[in-house]
């Protein structure tokens, strides 16, 4: 019986898999953020009289949301951990900069 090499180690334990679970979960969450805060800015960049821009902030921020969960949860399976917490940790950086008023990944 020979030793198996590291890929087929993960294959057959199924780390792989695990790595792409949590990938999606931190891309989602990332995603989020980054969709909401994206979605509220240029949402309401409108105005308007009578608190329509308000309006227009909540729908944006609401459906940024959702669709940065969608498009964060897929960056993060398709690429995997190593890019995906370059991504995290590139927004992360981001939100604590006071000068930039939108996430800029």
């Amino acid at each position: 019986m020979r030793e198996l090499n590291v890929m087929e180690v993960e294959a057959v334990s199924g780390t792989g898999f695990f790595s792409r679970l949590g990938s999606m979960v931190l891309g989602a969450v990332t995603g989020a953020s980054i969709g909401a805060a994206k979605g509220s800015a240029n949402g309401g960049s409108g105005g308007g009289l009578l608190g329509f821009g308000l309006l227009g902030n909540a729908v944006g921020a609401i459906v940024g949301g959702v669709l940065g969960v969608v498009q964060g949860g897929l960056f993060g399976f398709v690429n995997d951990w190593d890019a995906t917490v370059k991504l995290f940790n590139d927004s992360t950086k981001t939100w604590s900069d006071p000068t930039t008023s939108t996430p800029k990944v």
